[in-house]
């Protein structure tokens, strides 16, 4: 599952985002659709400034996962929203990309492949700790199978899995890392 980006195809999925969005703008504005168009702006200046805070975090390897997930083709797909103070996660950015990436995977082998499923990620940042909540809306292969995973789960310190929740069509778990004093900042 984790794969390399060379600088040729990180440009080249860059270049084919921005043309779509553009492509889109363009076209509101030829069916004169002005606050569709305004519409589309802000969505995109949302994103950029979640991607600016996503990268601020100083976990690189997570934020690779998070922003270039999407970018191949998935039986599951990712968006992802930060909220609260800031934080360096560098330290922490070995150990939460890997849970993040195991997780990630058995959402993909479990997701069935016939309806959309979809998983938000959203990071609270708040003083010595970021708090990930996963919410997972599609259909399972296996339920129970989920189930399993996430009761035998025990990340490693300082990530500590807080609370589950697996139903026919959803699913919500809470993962807690705790942050160093020092390498919090609001």
């Amino acid at each position: 599952m984790e794969k390399r980006w060379t600088v040729v195809e990180v440009m080249r999925h860059a270049r084919h985002d921005w043309l779509n969005k553009i492509q889109l703008i363009k076209g509101h504005l030829a069916l004169n659709k002005i606050e569709r168009v305004q519409e589309v702006i802000n969505g995109i200046i949302g994103e950029m400034q979640q991607e600016t805070r996503l990268t601020n975090l100083k976990a690189e390897r997570f934020a690779e996962l998070v922003m270039t997930y999407n970018w191949e083709p998935r039986p599951v797909s990712l968006e992802y929203e930060i909220t609260g103070g800031e934080a360096d996660l560098s330290l922490y950015d070995k150990r939460l990309t890997e849970w993040c990436r195991e997780f990630l995977c058995l959402l993909e082998m479990q997701a069935d492949r016939r309806t959309e499923n979809h998983v938000c990620l959203s990071i609270e940042l708040s003083y010595g700790r970021a708090l990930l909540f996963f919410d997972y809306r599609g259909a399972w292969q296996d339920e129970e199978a989920v189930r399993a995973w996430l009761e035998r789960c025990e990340p490693a310190p300082p990530l500590r899995l807080v609370s589950f929740a697996v139903g026919a069509e959803e699913l919500t778990v809470e993962l807690e890392l705790l942050i160093r004093s020092e390498m919090t900042y609001s």
